[in-house]
């Protein structure tokens, strides 16, 4: 009898596990029917968005950008079209555009005969620092002076849409638009209150009296010294805006950016109509709707700056070069850096090191006898920075000229790797200098004891203790302090042998104390004002050449990444999230958390400029 009951309970039990089992089954079935259903729907669409629509490449050439610009892309336009078709997007504000893409488009039109004029239409642009709107200004100059007449449309431009809409014949604005140009800022958020209230213990250790990183976790303001460092740098960049918009507009800069003061005034006598008050003060030539802007072309063909296709190879970022002329290899370095690959603003080392390495190895194969690196960087992680400057050494050992061409900023980690050249060559809006370092390391066992958590143990040495549970030995703080000196004397020491400076000099000019490419040059910091396109010429000058072409080094880029990141966006917002979106400052806390988890120094050692990275 109790056999049997075993029996049946047996059986009863294997049932059940068959069912499960076959439950399993099928919906393990399903995730792979669906992952194939995913493949090869991705497949279709890939295929499909390689096939190049036929767009007519004639009469108005639209800068229609969407986005942001950065120096150079991770992923190309066949992936921002791919994600549109899957998402379903129009228009995408993320997309990263690339700087020497977008203005190669405009060059090539300028020699078109078939292109007659240009449209700025900026409602979706981003923005871009200061000297890539410069870069992009010099191009759509030389439109202009080939009698092709550029048009700007715009609802509500911000600062950098202004900028280039400036070099337009004729702004156009909507009735219910305005023009916001009202000056640059750089804010933080400081958290030193916070950190206290969460009992976290926080140890610092720096060099520099102007290296201002640490200080939101230090403080809840930020310290004179940067105050004053800061306050000279912005107002220098932002009289070099306005000079800019003035120049282009042949107006004077007080007419279009008055005092505070004076633009009340002209507000209230406008009767609070933003158009109207842009156009009295000469912002904008004309208020039209979309209708009558368009009526005013003449309703000639446009073509947006994304169809328009790049027809040399020379200017073709994705191709590779099959002549025998010498080579300009251009490599970038924009974002943050970081031991790891690259991704959207970061610079991972790795692959950085990896492209620098493979070009040594085919120097001869590939005929280089140049190198122009493309530092836009704030700068990041030591030993990441130190990675890249000594395999630039490594390239200069062969004879090769390495020129470093600056970018919207340069600083720290970006100045760093610049020491391995032989030329250096800024934007006079270029952020660069902040020589400093600095190191930091939280403990929690204020904040454990608090709720009753408590860590205990026996270590041979007091140097052994790595638990962020408890504060730091003494003998620990000392060690670090005095690896971070050694990290600043490594750093201007670099910087005077570069530079042919004493380390004293440095140090003066150091100190975390940041500068725009204008002073830079005057301290000797650079060697050279220009843009990028006096960078590839001096690098051919220093390599003796005369007929060469540019080896554009694509960035390796995940484009899983891509996908991943937008499906992410598409799957319902949490409140928080909604929460961060809407609230600057609350997106702000965000973004540095995010920046402050992708720093992986395995010394904790940082070479970073926390105010050069976001100014707006």
């Amino acid at each position: 009898m109790k056999g049997s009951f075993i029996m049946s309970a047996l059986s009863v039990i294997k049932s059940i596990w068959k069912v499960i089992n076959l439950i399993r089954e099928i919906f393990l079935n399903l995730i792979f029917l669906i992952i194939i259903i995913l493949i090869f729907s991705v497949i279709a669409l890939v295929q499909e968005t390689q096939k190049k629509e036929i767009i007519p490449q004639y009469g108005a050439l639209v800068l229609d950008i969407e986005g942001v610009i950065v120096d150079n892309t991770l992923y190309g336009d066949e992936i921002y079209a791919l994600q549109s078709k899957i998402y379903g997007k129009k228009v995408n504000t993320s997309r990263e555009n690339s700087l020497f893409e977008l203005t190669q488009k405009i060059a090539q039109a300028t020699a078109d005969p078939k292109i007659t004029s240009m449209v700025l239409k900026l409602d979706h642009f981003v923005g871009a620092d200061v000297s890539s709107l410069q870069y992009i200004g010099k191009y759509l100059t030389k439109f202009s002076k080939a009698n092709k007449p550029i048009y700007a449309y715009g609802s509500n431009f911000n600062q950098s849409q202004y900028y280039l809409a400036s070099y337009a014949d004729k702004i156009y604005l909507t009735p219910l638009g305005s023009v916001n140009v009202y000056g640059l800022a750089a804010n933080n958020l400081y958290y030193k209150t916070l950190l206290d209230n969460l009992k976290i213990n926080t140890h610092v250790f720096r060099v520099g009296t102007y290296k201002s990183a640490i200080e939101p976790f230090i403080r809840d303001d930020m310290s004179e010294e940067a105050k004053s460092n800061t306050t000279r740098w912005l107002t220098l960049m932002w009289n070099n805006y306005l000079q800019d918009i003035s120049t282009q507009r042949k107006k004077a800069d007080t007419q279009l950016v008055p005092t505070p003061e004076a633009m009340l005034t002209n507000l209230k006598e406008a009767n609070g109509n933003m158009a109207q008050y842009a156009m009295s003060n000469g912002l904008v030539d004309e208020i039209a709707s979309n209708y009558q802007f368009e009526s005013e072309l003449n309703k000639q063909h446009q073509i947006s700056i994304y169809d328009y296709q790049l027809k040399s190879k020379d200017t073709n970022l994705d191709s590779d070069n099959g002549s025998n002329k010498p080579l300009i290899a251009v490599v970038f370095v924009n974002g943050t850096i970081t031991d790891g690959e690259n991704s959207s603003n970061i610079a991972g080392s790795r692959d950085i090191v990896e492209q620098l390495r493979n070009i040594r190895i085919n120097l001869n194969k590939h005929n280089t006898q140049a190198i122009v690196l493309r530092v836009n960087s704030p700068g990041g992680s030591v030993d990441a920075s130190e990675a890249i400057r000594s395999e630039l050494e490594a390239l200069r050992d062969y004879q090769i000229p390495v020129v470093i061409s600056m970018g919207g900023m340069a600083a720290s980690g970006g100045y760093w790797i610049s020491t391995a050249s032989d030329y250096i060559v800024a934007n006079p809006n270029t952020i660069t200098g902040s020589i400093g370092i600095f190191g930091i390391i939280p403990t929690f066992e204020k904040s454990l004891s608090h709720i009753g958590v408590y860590s205990d143990g026996l270590t041979t040495s007091p140097l052994a203790s790595n638990n962020f549970a408890q504060d730091l030995p003494t003998e620990m703080n000392q060690l670090i302090q005095l690896n971070i000196d050694n990290g600043y004397q490594t750093f201007i020491s670099l910087v005077a042998k570069a530079r042919n400076m004493t380390t004293e000099q440095v140090d003066k000019i150091g100190q975390g104390q940041v500068w725009l490419g204008s002073e830079a040059s005057k301290i000797g910091l650079v060697d050279k004002l220009g843009d990028f396109d006096d960078a590839i010429e001096t690098a051919a000058t220093l390599a003796n050449l005369t007929d060469y072409e540019i080896d554009w080094q694509k960035p390796k880029g995940n484009w899983f990444n891509a996908f991943y990141s937008d499906m992410i966006a598409m799957l319902p917002k949490s409140t928080a999230e909604i929460f961060f979106e809407q609230l600057p400052a609350a997106k702000q806390l965000q973004q540095h958390v995010s920046l402050w988890n992708k720093f992986n120094d395995p010394q904790n050692r940082y070479i970073y400029c926390l105010n050069c990275a976001d100014v707006r």
